[in-house]
């Protein structure tokens, strides 16, 4: 709206082109309107801040008292008193901070609309003056009068007061999140962008920091910024497949918001914390569920797959009604400005003009990728868009050192893996073969299981050998479980324990896939004299966080499964030992990122174990020595793998060579080109990377005035 106006008197009847008849209530200008939402948001802040339950039930999962009966308690119990929630707990606390006059009421019909249980609880303390928390005198009598410590040692009282000094913090002068997060390494350059976010763009942002410099954290702080403000009940995350299982550990352990994975038939108002992938929630069966569901956020990690408007991912995030908007790329232009366009349409329409203006103002004629005015093109950009580079920071990383440490197995050892490698091709290449998705399963996994140990293998082998009691598998299986119980002589495990005594002032983080293996480690660790501490994914949260203290505090080593390369930080220790190495890249990535991050203060050193001619032998040969895999930054794997192909996954690539292909010259020259493609796909990679240093090369400068 314009700052310019005509004089209309108030009550007259008009008439506008687009929406039809209509009375004039006020006109006002534009910086009126800026002025009421954020004294709106100030006032919802104000009743809701006093931590807000942050609940991970469904909405039905307790039934909601209804307005009516909620106000007929409130006039059979006199004053109006309200709950404060404080960490998932609940204390009683007056819920305006202070006196339980008019004020107090709309304080308590806010706070009662959002759930409190019962309103009529007289309060244990109660504050005359919140702006100085000056405590009334019946609640100074009452701490007189406590002749005996209180059973929560005061625990009570002490999260009252708390609650009540962040009732005091107006607007976002400072972070509330950042006293309530843990194993988070703070820094600067993230809490500068955070508070941009959310003074300046109000909730609604590009996140485009360089690979490696901590969006998802950005992200989570002001989730839970948001959450503890009471600004937000519902959040929606959308993430590739291979990082949902990471994002939701991450939010969950440092930043105590309850998100859980949407599955497959699950509706999408059933928890109101949630995270999917965008090829899911995209389609036209979920848009509508989406939008009904009432998200008050949406977060977009990888965001450059919204950059053309007429896919359905596009059409889908820009249909949304939706308060606050985040979208995470490091690479927010793959191939033309129109893609950079089409994101911040998404998030401000209009700020770029229309796009005839934006390609008149900021687009050479005849090449689409170059900027005219990358000056302004910055300056248009730094209203929606935060970008840090690497360069701009007072960051040092550490250099990371990758060693392989190749073994030669036992003929007991390498007559298991060749006849389970030829049971698996035989079972696959059955033309009449029944229930073949089943099938593929199971043999993906007894393959994968064969490159881990014999132990994790045998198990599964006698499992599917009960299921099979007659017939030609049946006899297969039998023999191949006989062959397992034969090894006596473990290579892996043996060359594990020569590298742990090698390295005695290390400790060591030990991956492996499966938990048969950790068992078969752990015993065998053990009977070579050492005390191992073990990670997995059966273990309780409380279970989990003991095992990480005991790796931080007197043990050395920690055999994990994938559970702990999901949201821990372990800068303590600088040693990675990949005992099986995933054929699928970025879980590779994601344990190597438990200890090679921000915060690691020493070079860091990862042995991956292999044993020669198997699929893990190639999968390395193809990510090591073809594309150098190791020499990329944490994150930039995935944005490879995304030029490589829109196929299935790499994981199954690399397994359909192996079952398909029935000699080792065959894989050899199968696994060569996709080594090719692969290499392709870097080099595009680091071509869209130096484009995006080009046109955002004005922005890589921290914008440390956030007054503007």
């Amino acid at each position: 709206m314009s700052t310019a106006y005509q004089k209309f008197d108030v009550g007259k009847k008009v008439y506008h082109e687009d929406y039809g008849e209509g009375m004039v209530v006020e006109v006002r200008p534009r910086q009126f309107f800026d002025i009421l939402e954020v004294a709106f948001a100030d006032g919802v802040k104000r009743l809701n801040s006093n931590h807000p339950k942050i609940s991970d039930r469904p909405p039905h999962a307790a039934a909601e008292p209804s307005k009516k009966k909620r106000r007929r308690s409130r006039r059979e119990n006199g004053s109006a008193r309200a709950h404060l929630v404080v960490d998932g707990e609940k204390h009683s606390g007056n819920g305006n901070g202070g006196d339980p006059d008019e004020n107090a009421h709309e304080v308590n019909e806010e706070l009662a609309a959002d759930g409190s249980e019962d309103a009529s609880e007289d309060l244990p303390f109660a504050f005359s003056d919140s702006t100085v928390l000056m405590l009334k005198q019946p609640s100074i009598q009452r701490i007189r009068d406590i002749d005996t410590v209180p059973e929560d040692g005061g625990d009570a009282f002490l999260r009252h007061l708390r609650a009540e000094r962040m009732a005091l913090t107006r607007g976002f002068e400072k972070l509330l999140s950042l006293s309530a997060v843990r194993d988070l390494e703070q820094y600067d350059f993230q809490i500068q962008a955070v508070l941009r976010v959310l003074r300046n763009f109000r909730g609604r942002a590009i996140l485009a920091d360089e690979v490696g410099l901590g969006k998802t954290i950005e992200a989570g702080l002001i989730l839970k910024e948001y959450a503890l403000r009471g600004l937000i009940r519902r959040a929606l995350v959308l993430t590739p497949v291979s990082l949902m299982t990471q994002w939701r550990e991450e939010l969950r352990h440092k930043f105590d918001l309850p998100f859980q994975v949407h599955s497959r038939g699950q509706r999408w108002d059933a928890y109101p914390w949630t995270i999917a992938s965008l090829d899911t929630a995209k389609t036209e069966k979920n848009r509508e569920d989406i939008e009904a569901a009432g998200f008050d956020i949406l977060v977009v990690d990888e965001a450059h797959r919204l950059r053309n408007h007429l896919t359905q991912g596009w059409k889908f995030v820009d249909a949304l009604s939706l308060k606050y908007l985040l979208l995470l790329t490091a690479t927010p232009v793959q191939n033309d400005l129109r893609e950079l366009y089409n994101l911040v349409t998404l998030l401000k329409p209009g700020l770029l003009g229309t796009y005839r203006e934006f390609r008149q103002h900021f687009m050479v004629r005849g090449d689409k990728r170059l900027p005219k005015d990358p000056t302004k093109l910055a300056a248009t950009l730094s209203d929606v868009m935060i970008r840090t580079s690497r360069s701009s920071t007072s960051l040092t990383f550490p250099k990371r050192e990758v060693r392989i440490r190749e073994f030669q197995m036992s003929d007991e050892e390498r007559k298991l893996y060749d006849q389970t490698s030829k049971f698996v091709r035989e079972v696959l290449a059955d033309p009449e073969l029944e229930d073949r998705p089943r099938w593929h399963l199971l043999l993906l996994l007894l393959q994968k299981e064969m490159g881990s140990s014999s132990a994790a293998a045998v198990r599964t082998l006698e499992r599917a050998g009960r299921v099979f009691r007659k017939g030609p598998i049946h006899k297969k299986l039998t023999k191949l479980v006989e062959l397992g119980h034969a090894i006596e002589t473990h290579t892996k495990r043996d060359g594990l324990i020569e590298l742990l005594r090698e390295e005695s002032d290390e400790k060591f983080l030990v991956f492996t896939q499966f938990r048969r293996t950790l068992e078969f480690l752990e015993e065998g660790l053990r009977e070579a004299g050492f005390e191992p501490e073990v990670f997995h994914g059966n273990l309780s949260l409380a279970d989990k966080d003991r095992a990480i203290e005991r790796f931080r505090g007197k043990k050395r080593i920690l055999l994990s499964t994938e559970a702990g390369g999901e949201g821990r930080n372990l800068q303590f220790c600088r040693m990675v030992v990949n005992y099986d190495l995933p054929w699928n890249p970025m879980r590779i990535e994601q344990r190597i990122g438990r200890v090679h991050r921000l915060g690691q203060t020493r070079d860091t050193l990862i042995w991956n174990f292999t044993a020669r001619d198997t699929v893990e032998d190639y999968v390395l040969a193809i990510l090591h020595q073809k594309i150098q895999m190791f020499e990329l930054v944490i994150g930039e794997m995935d944005m490879v793998l995304g030029q490589w192909s829109d196929r299935e996954g790499f994981e199954q690539e690399v397994f359909r060579i192996w079952s398909e292909h029935r000699t080792s010259r065959e894989r050899r020259k199968a696994y060569e080109e996709l080594a090719g493609d692969l290499l392709l796909a870097r080099t595009r990679y680091e071509r869209i990377q130096q484009y995006d240093e080009r046109v955002f090369s004005s922005m890589d400068k921290p914008h440390l005035d956030l007054a503007k």
